[in-house]
């Protein structure tokens, strides 16, 4: 009981001080002591005969172990004995089995020697017969896998021979050098005979004698040479884009040379050598791609074009400070412009020819050099001095310090050559050139805009209140003349070319410089454009559309073209927004699926970037139109609308009997006149706009009725009756309007069917349950009616008393 917790019932007894709790304490203590004595003398009396017995029986025992000890110590001392002579026999057979090895490694060198002898005879005698064939492939056995025979002990038993004379090692280097002497001269022999065979037998010996990087070199020299006889092409220099022309066959030339020669490159020389190759190929590349550039340049007269265009575009700064944006400067005539847009078009080929050749250069290469470790590398790849003895003497010049001379580690491509020096000026010409094609192409499609042609236009918009509302005339007959009327009138042009033309040139220019695959040629292309639509296009389009609406109490031609002129540029706003969005989504398609296989990420992420700047534009064409469509509400349609609540409501009253609300019912002639002079002005309008400006503009229309018909209303008396015909009136035309704009108009009409649906109450209490129902969100938008406003409608009821609308809480 008291071995769980020992200790701390131990120190629990040295804590007491009270006199009966230590007498108490004692007592426990003796019980416990008490019967631990009984519990081990059970334990004892149960275990002393089982332990005497197991002590008899071991003491047995010991007897018989001390006898088997003596019958096996004879057995131990031979094992000793035994193990000792296996150490000694184990010893020695290690030693034969060393002395075995060496044997039969003396018998292998004395084997390989008079190999070797054998061999270096029937070299010299290869030699000597003037066998390439065998004489190479003996000294690629002694130059590779059996290079070791060479340092044997026993090489000075070959010498001992009239027959060799000299060491083997200086031997073969001798027939080597005289090897390589004699394949260099069949090659050169071959390459000017054109014996493409012979050619190819020598391409294949250069690597059995050691020198493959002679054999690259030579073979390289060869295939630039064949690239130069290829790639020639015949065609009269002022042929359309002869020079794009060229580069294109040059590139393609280079591009099948390196595709076929890679297997026989591989096979002979062994992976990635092709590299050496490739870099030979792109330096002659792009040291004749240069040249066709400069002959480019002086046969298109292109700095003579660069000054005319400078010019004009001056004149045309100047010529726009004083005039409207479509003024066109004649410094450059039509000839020359013509002139300046093909320059331009094969300008964008020689960019997109070289663009597509850099990809596929990157592609051969990279392979190539992913297959090479660090030190092969750095001993296949031209050195600077290589490259600069292939380059232009004028290159050389300007790339002396041979640092300047470097190869992309990642694709093993000569970093500067001659055409990349010309790349700059060739993206700086194709800019300038762009830029004035899209300048000069903007003021042209605005001088060449057919809104004056437009068709349909013939006839102005009229007032719609000016129609007649005798409805004393059957309803069916007015209905057959309008229809016959809209079937006789042709169909409206909404819009005019200059903004297909505009975005034409825009979409055009913007292709050409994504062709180009240089981010900085999309940056100035989409700056010139942002910059040509903002001065050319937008000012003109929204000048036009927020001018003064003319009324028809003018000439009615020039009302008609006044009005065209307004209309006609809002639906060119909200065209431009279309064609500005669909084609800079296009245009991004076009970066993601051409640009993947630049190496340079940056570059796709910088034209991405400039054509979100130019799709941001869309914004001020949005907000140009937003402007006009506001202009011409306030302007035209607000005022009509108020005309037309007006004189609908001519002879209408709400204070009615139950006589005259039963002829109401059968013959409401307020909704007819509504309906009749809003049909009227509705169709008017979306003959002549777009469908996203009518459905604004309409919106615009239904809205302030909302706002004029709840103006109108708080001047008017109301009996019961005549407040239920007038909720029956405000739900026939909401549900009239919303057959028009195909779209709920509950938000403009909350209000409206609030009053109406207060002044159609029976009492008070009514109006009560009505303000009650308003939800919080109609609250909160400040669209419901507040409970001054529903005591005001109340006001208006005549059998409503004041003293009852006061009491309403």
């Amino acid at each position: 009981m008291l071995d769980a917790d020992s200790n701390s019932t131990s120190d629990e007894l040295l804590l007491l001080t009270d006199p009966a709790e230590i007498e108490l304490a004692f007592r426990m203590l003796e019980q416990e002591e008490a019967r631990l004595d009984l519990e081990i003398a059970d334990s004892i009396g149960n275990n002393n005969t089982d332990d005497d017995d197991q002590f008899t029986q071991l003491y047995g025992l010991q007897d018989a172990l001390h006898a088997i000890e003596d019958q096996l110590a004879p057995v131990q001392r031979a094992i000793d004995t035994t193990a000792a002579n296996a150490g000694a026999i184990s010893g020695r057979v290690r030693f034969l089995d060393q002395e075995q090895t060496k044997l039969k490694r003396a018998l292998d060198q004395i084997e390989d020697t008079a190999l070797l002898k054998l061999r270096l005879t029937e070299l010299l005698a290869a030699m000597h017969a003037k066998n390439i064939d065998l004489a190479a492939s003996l000294i690629h056995k002694y130059l590779t896998t059996d290079a070791h025979v060479l340092d044997s002990p026993f090489v000075a038993f070959v010498t001992n021979s009239e027959s060799i004379q000299g060491l083997p090692r200086d031997i073969i280097a001798s027939a080597a050098r005289e090897l390589v002497d004699r394949v260099a001269f069949a090659f050169d022999a071959a390459v000017e005979s054109n014996n493409t065979r012979e050619i190819g037998h020598c391409f294949r010996l250069f690597p059995l004698l050691g020198e493959d990087l002679r054999g690259l070199d030579l073979y390289s020299d060869f295939l630039c040479t064949t690239i130069a006889d290829k790639s020639r092409v015949t065609a009269d220099i002022h042929a359309a884009n002869i020079y794009a022309v060229r580069l294109t066959r040059l590139f393609e030339v280079i591009a099948v040379v390196i595709d076929n020669h890679f297997p026989l490159v591989e096979a002979h020389y062994g992976q990635g050598r092709m590299i050496r190759v490739i870099q030979r190929l792109q330096i002659e590349g792009t040291k004749r791609a240069a040249m066709v550039l400069d002959f480019f340049e002086e046969e298109r007269h292109i700095k003579r074009r660069i000054a005319q265009i400078t010019t004009a575009t001056t004149t045309t700064s100047a010529l726009q400070r004083n005039k409207p944006p479509a003024a066109e400067d004649s410094s450059v005539s039509d000839h020359d412009f013509k002139l300046i847009t093909d320059i331009l078009g094969e300008l964008v080929l020689i960019k997109r020819q070289i663009a597509m050749f850099s990809r596929f250069m990157e592609s051969r290469a990279a392979p190539e050099v992913a297959a090479l470790d660090e030190e092969t590398r750095d001993r296949v790849f031209l050195k600077p001095a290589v490259i600069l003895k292939h380059l232009p003497l004028a290159m050389q010049g300007i790339l002396e310090n041979k640092t300047a001379v470097d190869v992309d580690e990642s694709t093993g491509l000569v970093i500067h050559t001659p055409l990349s020096l010309r790349l700059s000026w060739l993206t700086d010409t194709y800019i300038t050139f762009e830029s004035f094609f899209v300048t000069r192409s903007a003021a042209k499609a605005m001088l060449l805009d057919d809104t004056d042609s437009l068709s349909g236009w013939a006839e102005p918009i009229v007032d719609a209140t000016d129609l007649s509302s005798d409805m004393s005339s059957p309803l069916k007959n007015q209905k057959r003349q309008k229809q016959q009327l809209m079937l006789l009138l042709p169909d409206v042009a909404l819009t005019s070319s200059c903004v297909g033309d505009m975005f034409f040139v825009a979409k055009t220019a913007l292709e050409h410089a994504i062709s180009t695959q240089q981010p900085a040629a999309v940056e100035a292309i989409s700056q010139c454009v942002i910059g040509v639509m903002n001065s050319v296009l937008l000012s003109a389009v929204e000048s036009r559309a927020l001018a003064k609406w003319k009324s028809a109490q003018m000439d009615i031609g020039s009302v008609a073209a006044h009005q065209r002129a307004i209309l006609v540029s809002i639906n060119n706003l909200d065209l431009a927004g279309q064609y500005l969005q669909k084609t800079a989504d296009e245009l991004k398609l076009r970066v993601t699926a051409e640009w993947a296989r630049i190496p340079q990420q940056d570059h796709a992420v910088r034209a991405q970037r400039a054509l979100d700047a130019f799709a941001a534009f869309l914004a001020k064409f949005t907000h140009a139109k937003q402007r006009s469509l506001e202009q011409l509400g306030a302007q035209v349609v607000k005022p009509w609308v108020r005309a037309i609540l007006q004189q609908s409501y001519r002879d209408i009253k709400y204070v009615l009997s139950d006589e005259e609300f039963n002829d109401v019912q059968n013959d409401n002639l307020f909704q007819k006149r509504f309906v009749l002079k809003f049909a009227a002005m509705a169709k008017q309008l979306k003959r002549r706009l777009a469908a996203s400006n009518y459905s604004a503009i309409l919106d615009i229309a239904v809205g302030s009725l909302a706002v004029d018909w709840e103006r109108a209303i708080r001047q008017s008396k109301f009996n019961m009756l005549g407040g239920i015909m007038f909720e029956k009136d405000v739900r026939e035309i909401q549900r009239y309007l919303e057959q028009q704009e195909s779209g709920s108009q509950r938000k403009k009409f909350l209000r409206l069917l609030q009053s109406a649906g207060v002044l159609a109450v029976e009492g008070v209490a009514d109006a009560r349950h009505i303000f009650e129902a308003q939800s919080v969100a109609d609250v909160a938008s400040q669209a419901a009616l507040s409970k001054s406003e529903v005591k005001a409608i109340l006001a208006n009821r005549i059998d409503i008393s004041e003293k009852d609308i006061s009491e309403l809480t």
